[in-house]
């Protein structure tokens, strides 16, 4: 039999919960570890949709990367998903920035989905596992074929199906490139002291894109949802891989569209 806490420990041991930054409540949000685990559903978000096709399908715990209770809450609604997942028996387990700064961390699948050459150097350090001592932060840093700014757009746009697409041209040919999964701009400046004539993130401002103009950089704002949910497929093979329970990545997942 498998359980909730078999399949937390297996993901701890991959992308460890102690290493999640201080805003994160990645781990078990909803459930115990005592429930027996059959089905998992996999999604980036646990919305109402995706707490009912869970339902429908007959899973008993969802992965997700954005926790199913993300800020404090006071009040909980029948609907709310984490209640409405507990209704149902249904358990959340959330690895949001717990598997950004993994060793292996959404970052990093940036890179592989680009084709390009990880240099295993990551542009932001800003903890230290409690544990090892161990440095932990955000990002990856690629090396590329030589290519104009509006080349890499064009891939980043193809390879992670970018629903709409921003960037800036940092005004030189680009052969080394950081990657960050998410809202991850603020690795700009770390990106750029490591030789990186590009960026690629989401969840831009503008003042960030007018500050990489200026410092000459690329920056690319490929989408929060397509630069993350690329780890739901890494989640799903590690789960079954170890376990053997069938594991389902969300077809309602998701709600921003592009024309």
């Amino acid at each position: 039999m498998t359980t909730v806490g078999q399949i937390y420990d297996f993901i701890d041991g991959f992308a460890p919960f102690r290493n999640q930054d201080g805003f994160d409540n990645s781990g078990l949000s909803v459930g115990s570890r005592s429930w027996e685990v059959k089905k998992v559903l996999l999604a980036l978000d646990a919305t109402v949709r995706v707490v009912e096709e869970a339902k429908k399908l007959g899973c008993e715990l969802i992965v997700t990367h954005h926790p199913a209770i993300f800020h404090p809450t006071k009040q909980l609604d029948p609907q709310y998903p984490a209640a409405l997942a507990l209704s149902y028996g249904i358990a959340c387990i959330g690895c949001h920035t717990s598997l950004d700064s993994a060793p292996y961390g959404v970052s990093d699948m940036m890179v592989d989905l680009l084709g390009f050459e990880n240099l295993g150097v990551v542009p932001e350090i800003n903890r230290r596992d409690p544990e090892t001592g161990a440095p932990v932060g955000y990002g990856a840093m690629a090396r590329c074929p030589k290519m104009s700014p509006k080349e890499l757009a064009k891939l980043s746009k193809e390879r992670f199906k970018s629903a709409a697409l921003r960037w800036v041209d940092g005004g030189q040919d680009i052969e080394t490139v950081a990657c960050g999964s998410g809202a991850c701009s603020e690795i700009t400046e770390y990106a750029k002291a490591l030789g990186a004539q590009a960026v690629i993130t989401a969840d831009v401002k503008l003042d960030r894109f007018l500050e990489a103009e200026h410092l000459g950089i690329t920056l690319i704002d490929a989408g929060h949802y397509e630069t993350e949910v690329i780890a739901l497929p890494y989640l799903r093979d590690k789960i079954a891989g170890e376990f053997g329970v069938e594991c389902i990545i969300s077809h309602t997942d998701g709600i921003v569209k592009g024309i």
